[in-house]
């Protein structure tokens, strides 16, 4: 197989062999890690800060070990002279012979921001008073350690009249940003402002950039709350932040109307970076909420807590269904009368060796009478006598007027009343 190279005066076929293919592959190699690794070359590598945070690691950061004898340098530019830049050092371990430097300007001769930063640790932050961030790592031949994350914005005060007044901003199509109060420095005591962004038609989105707002239980000395309205409403909050960096509130939003309400709020005292918004116009207005790093004071995260509060209440909803179902059963089963287990009367079949017709009539003729049960068939039961000395029969009281049956019977005679002799009639027929 041979690869043709055409040009109008030269033509000619190269055969790829495993040599050629090897050098290719070495040359893509060394390419990219050249261009990983030039700001360990003697010059920096220049990285363009945006609105947006970036993140920036040391070589060999993700494997676990930067090399010895390294001089890297990166420099942040904010691309404007007034325009500065926020560097957040989110993690580093250094090794106690290696040291980071951050200067204040794109030369080493420039003011230090941070000198000598070695060991282990995070949540370091420095704000450059220009346009220009210098960040240098310099190891030597005798230990090694992980290296660095950070993370760059450049930043601008974008908070306008919010702070006097409230301030109406209208959301186009366009990414425009707000911010809190002299960002990036430390916000003003006092604060009270207050921002209504409003789109023309369509729903407002919005990004949470960036909060580096001061620490409090139930946010009660600084914060930020956005409001899925034009008003303040608890049933609209989407944001509720007040939590230091990196542990401060990211949040994305659209919301369901077409304004969001802006407020932050700060005491007397302590002041930090404050905070960071990118808002937008968009036409859809399904919402699409995530907050996340919420307050660690708090402990909150809006969407989690719907997910739990929805969980629990199904979950209760269950048990009440059980609980009710359980109760009906225990109540059914107390009202049912207890059935005990009975035995079936013994129904004499023979008498004598004569066997009673179906309607209680002998062989001969003679009615079977209660008294004529033979005494080895007979049980005991208690009779109801009547307070006229008669008898009851089959639990029935003669009634006044009706004489005693005229029956002469031996056993069964005494006193002129027709005793039953505790005799019940089983099987039998008209007595």
């Amino acid at each position: 197989m041979a690869f043709i190279f055409k040009n109008k005066r030269l033509q000619m076929s190269v055969t790829p062999t495993v040599p050629n293919i090897v050098c290719l592959i070495c040359v893509l190699i060394l390419k990219f890690i050249s261009s990983v690794s030039s700001q360990c070359s003697g010059s920096a590598l220049t990285l363009t800060a945006s609105d947006d945070l970036t993140t920036v690691t040391s070589d060999g950061y993700s494997s676990g070990s930067y090399a010895n004898d390294l001089s890297c340098s990166w420099l942040i530019d904010s691309g404007s002279s007034s325009e500065t830049v926020i560097v957040f050092i989110n993690h580093y371990d250094i090794d106690a012979s290696d040291t980071i430097d951050i200067h204040d300007g794109y030369l080493t001769s420039n003011a230090s921001l941070k000198s000598g930063l070695t060991g282990t640790g995070n949540d370091k932050e420095v704000l450059t008073t220009g346009q220009y961030a210098l960040v240098v790592l310099t190891t030597d031949s005798s230990g090694q350690a992980q290296g660095f994350s950070l993370q760059y914005v450049k930043a601008a005060d974008l908070s306008g009249t919010g702070c006097t007044a409230e301030q109406t901003l209208t959301a186009t199509s366009a990414e425009q940003y707000l911010t809190s109060p002299a960002f990036p420095s430390s916000y003003t005591g006092n604060s009270n402002c207050r921002w209504l962004i409003e789109a023309t038609e369509g729903a407002v989105y919005f990004e949470l950039m960036l909060s580096d707002i001061e620490s409090s239980p139930n946010c009660g000395f600084d914060y930020l709350k956005i409001y899925d309205s034009s008003y303040v409403c608890e049933h609209t909050l989407t944001v509720d932040a007040c939590t230091r960096y990196p542990l401060g509130n990211t949040a994305t939003y659209t919301s369901n109307g077409t304004s969001v309400l802006v407020l932050f709020v700060s005491d007397a005292t302590v002041g930090y970076k404050g905070f960071k918004l990118k808002y937008s116009a968009v036409s859809s207005t399904t919402t699409v909420a995530t907050q996340t790093a919420a307050s660690e004071d708090t402990g909150f995260a809006l969407g989690m807590g719907v997910g739990v509060a929805t969980g629990v209440v199904s979950t209760l909803m269950f048990i009440g269904i059980i609980q009710i179902i359980k109760s009906r059963l225990q109540a059914s089963k107390l009202g049912s009368p207890r059935v005990r287990n009975v035995l079936p009367l013994q129904t004499p079949t023979s008498f004598g060796g004569k066997t009673p017709t179906g309607n209680g009539h002998l062989p001969n003729g003679h009615i079977l009478r209660n008294g004529d049960i033979p005494g080895s068939q007979r049980f005991s039961v208690t009779s109801s006598i009547s307070s006229s000395g008669n008898s009851s029969r089959n639990g029935r009281t003669p009634s006044t007027g009706h004489s005693s049956p005229n029956h002469s019977d031996t056993q069964n005679k005494n006193n002129n009343n027709y005793k039953r002799n505790g005799v019940l009639p089983t099987n039998i027929g008209h007595v």
